[in-house]
C-alpha cells in the first residue's frame, strides 16, 4: 500500500510539473506571440536615390571622391563626374573612344581601359594619357601609392595575366604572373600587398610590390567561378565577389597573412556580381546583374538585398562608397544612384520608438527575441555535448592508474633503480581543470575569441561558423568541461573498487570496465549535479553576448539602444531565460527519477 501510494504521489508530482513547464512556455508565448498578426507588412521605399544620367550612356566604373562627389568611366571613352550627390553629370573629355572600363582615386585620379589605355588626372575635368602602347585590354586599376607624380605606384591588370607596374608619369614595367588567363581585377592595400582576380577561380597574391605574384587557394566549390572583383580592405581582410552570386572573404591571422585562407558566403542570389566595395572589415556592399545591390554588415554573411524597387534591370558595374553611408553604384543605360544612409531604407533603419503599450512593443521585440533565443540554443546544445564528452574523457584520465616511472639516480647498492613516479594523464586532466576552474568564464571568452587569432587559430572552422559562434561554442564547453570532469570523476569513485576488480577479473581491460561497468552506474549518481551543471552553462552562455554573438542578451541590448524600455526588454528577456532553464530542469529531474539506482540513497523526493 504504501509503495502504491508513493508511485500515486510521484505520478502526481511529474504531472504537475509538466503542467508548470508548458503553462510556463504557453504564458510566454500567448502574451507575445498574437502580436505577430499584428505586424503589417510595411511598403519599402528605397536606401538609393536614382540620379541618372542619359540612357546611351553605358557605365563601367565609377570612383567615389567624398560623400558628395564622384567621376565615372564607360563605354566609348565616356567620363562624367558629380559634386553634388549626383542631382546633375557633367561630361568630361577623356580625350579617347576607347571604352574605360575602371577607374581609382587616391589623391590623383586614374582610369584604364581597352587597348592599354591609361588615364590620369591631377586636376579635376583634366586628363593626360599615360597608355600602355604594348599592352592589351586594361580591365582594373589601382593607386598603391601616391606622394608626387614621379614618386607614385599604380597597378594594372588586364587580358592574358597581365599585370602592369607603373607611376603618374607613365613610366611602365610588366610584371611576371603565373597564369595567361584573364584578370578582372586588381587591388593594392598599400605599395607593398596586393590581390588580382580573374577566370576560373584565379586568385594572385603578392607581398612584395608585385616582383612575385602566388596563386592563392580558393574554398572548394569556387574554383570554377569567375570572380570579377577585389576589396583589400586592411590587413587582415580581404572580399572577393563573381559569378553565380559568389563571395568570398579571407581573413588574415598571426604569420599567415590575407589572400592564404578563403571563406565563402552565400549571398542568396544567382546574379554575376561584378563589384564591391567595403568601409571596415564588416561593412561591405556588393552589386552586379539586373540591378542588384546588397549590404553585409558581418563581413559577408547575411546579405540583405537593397536592389532599388523602381523598373531598373540594368546591369550594376561598380559600386564606390565614400564612408560607410555616402557612395555611389553606376551601371547601364546611364543608371546611377547615390545614398546617404547606407543604402538602407530609412523605414528599416533603427531608431528610437514610442510604444503605446507592452503589446505594440512586443510586436516589435519578438522577432529579435526569438532570433536570439535561436542563437542561444544553436551554443548550448553544442557546448553541453563538447563539455560531456570533455568530462567523461578526463574523468577516465584522473581516475586512472597508468603511472609512468622515471629514473631519477643510478642503481643502489643492491642495483635497484631510485625513481619518480606519476600518471601523465591525471596531471594533464588536473592542470586542465585547475586553469578553467581558477579564471573567470569572461577572461576566457575574450582570450578564446580575441587571443587565440592572433596566433593563427582560426575558429570558423574553415568557413563554417561564424568565428563568434565558435569562439563562444569553444569557450563555454571548455569551461563546462572542467566542472563536468570533476562532477564526473566523483560519480567513478562513489562506485565500490570491488566493480572495477570484478570487472579485470572477468577479463574486461581497464577501459571496457570503465565503459560497461563504471561509467553507466557514475552517470546515474551525478545526473544531479551535472544538471546543475547545465543549468549554469545556460546563464553563463549569456556571456556570448561580450564577443559580439547574438544571442538572448545581446538582443536585449540592442533592443534596449533602439527602445530605451530596460524593464520591458530585460523582462521578457528573463522569462525566455527560465522557459529554458526550468523546461531543462524538469527533463533532468525526470532523467533522475527514470535512472535512480534502486537501494542506493534515502529514496527521499526531490
Amino acid at each position: 500500500m504504501q509503495r502504491n501510494n508513493y508511485r500515486e504521489e510521484s505520478d502526481e508530482r511529474l504531472t504537475r510539473s509538466r503542467f508548470l513547464v508548458l503553462f510556463t512556455i504557453g504564458c510566454i508565448f500567448f502574451i507575445v506571440l498574437p502580436v505577430l498578426k499584428s505586424q503589417a507588412d510595411e511598403v519599402a521605399t528605397t536606401g538609393w536615390d536614382l540620379t541618372p544620367v542619359a540612357a546611351d550612356v553605358d557605365f563601367r566604373a565609377i570612383a567615389a571622391l567624398n560623400t558628395t562627389s564622384a567621376v565615372a568611366v564607360g563605354e566609348n571613352g565616356i567620363i562624367f563626374s558629380t559634386s553634388n550627390n549626383g542631382s546633375s553629370w557633367s561630361a568630361e573629355s577623356s580625350g579617347t573612344t576607347r571604352d574605360l572600363l575602371d577607374i581609382d582615386y587616391n589623391g590623383i585620379i586614374v582610369a584604364c581601359g581597352d587597348e592599354g589605355t591609361v588615364l590620369v588626372s591631377f586636376e579635376r575635368g583634366t586628363w593626360t594619357d599615360i597608355s600602355l602602347p604594348t599592352a592589351t585590354q586594361l580591365s582594373s586599376i589601382t593607386i598603391a601609392e601616391y606622394l608626387s607624380p614621379a614618386n607614385s605606384t599604380i597597378f594594372v591588370a588586364g587580358n592574358n595575366g597581365e599585370i602592369w607596374k607603373g607611376d603618374a608619369t607613365g613610366n611602365w614595367s610588366q610584371l611576371t604572373t603565373s597564369v595567361t588567363t584573364d584578370l578582372y581585377d586588381i587591388d593594392f592595400l598599400d605599395s607593398t600587398n596586393g590581390i588580382a582576380v580573374g577566370v576560373e577561380g584565379v586568385i594572385l597574391g603578392t607581398e612584395n610590390g608585385g616582383n612575385l605574384w602566388e596563386p592563392r587557394i580558393v574554398p572548394e566549390g569556387y574554383t570554377e567561378i569567375d570572380f570579377h572583383a577585389i576589396e583589400y580592405v586592411s590587413p587582415i581582410r580581404a572580399f572577393a565577389a563573381g559569378s553565380n552570386g559568389s563571395f568570398i572573404s579571407s581573413s588574415g591571422a598571426g604569420d599567415t597573412p590575407v589572400g592564404y585562407l578563403w571563406s565563402g558566403w552565400q549571398t542568396g542570389v544567382s546574379n554575376t556580381l561584378n563589384s564591391v566595395s567595403a568601409s571596415s572589415i564588416y561593412k561591405v556592399w556588393v552589386a552586379g546583374d539586373s540591378g542588384y545591390i546588397a549590404l553585409s554588415k558581418k563581413g559577408g554573411k547575411d546579405f540583405v538585398n537593397q536592389t532599388y524597387p523602381g523598373e531598373i534591370s540594368s546591369d550594376f558595374h561598380s559600386v564606390s562608397m565614400a564612408t560607410g553611408f555616402y557612395g555611389f553604384v553606376i551601371g547601364d543605360d546611364g543608371v546611377a544612384l547615390h545614398t546617404d544612409r547606407e543604402g538602407t531604407d530609412p523605414a528599416t533603419i533603427p531608431t528610437a520608438r514610442k510604444f503605446s503599450g507592452f503589446q505594440d512593443y512586443a510586436s516589435y521585440a519578438y522577432p529579435k527575441l526569438v532570433e536570439g533565443l535561436k542563437n542561444t540554443l544553436k551554443i548550448i546544445y553544442i557546448s553541453i555535448l563538447f563539455g560531456f564528452t570533455i568530462g567523461i574523457t578526463l574523468a577516465t584520465f584522473k581516475t586512472s592508474q597508468f603511472n609512468v616511472n622515471v629514473p631519477i639516480s643510478l642503481t643502489d647498492s643492491e642495483g635497484a633503480w631510485r625513481t619518480f613516479s606519476f600518471n601523465p594523464l591525471k596531471l594533464f586532466a588536473t592542470f586542465y581543470t585547475d586553469i578553467f576552474r581558477n579564471t573567470p568564464l569572461l577572461v576566457q571568452f575574450f582570450f578564446i575569441h580575441f587571443g587565440l587569432v592572433q596566433i593563427g587559430i582560426d575558429l570558423t572552422f574553415d568557413g563554417t561558423f561564424e568565428r563568434a559562434y565558435g569562439s563562444a561554442i569553444v569557450a563555454l564547453g571548455l569551461n563546462s568541461g572542467a566542472y563536468q570532469t570533476e562532477i564526473i570523476r566523483s560519480g567513478i569513485q562513489a562506485i565500490p573498487t570491488g566493480q572495477m576488480e570484478a570487472g579485470r577479473s572477468l577479463g574486461l581491460t581497464y577501459l571496457q570496465t570503465m565503459r560497461h561497468v563504471i561509467m553507466p552506474q557514475a552517470i546515474r549518481i551525478v545526473i544531479p549535479p551535472l544538471g546543475n551543471e547545465t543549468i549554469n552553462l545556460v546563464l553563463n552562455s549569456s556571456l556570448a553576448s561580450a564577443i559580439g554573438y547574438g544571442e538572448l542578451t545581446r538582443q536585449g541590448k540592442l533592443l534596449i539602444s533602439i527602445t530605451f524600455e530596460t524593464f520591458w526588454t530585460w523582462g521578457l528577456v528573463l522569462l525566455f531565460y527560465f522557459s529554458i532553464t526550468y523546461t531543462l530542469t524538469n527533463i533532468l529531474k525526470y532523467a533522475e527519477r527514470k535512472l535512480k539506482i534502486p537501494g542506493l540513497g534515502l529514496g527521499g523526493e526531490t
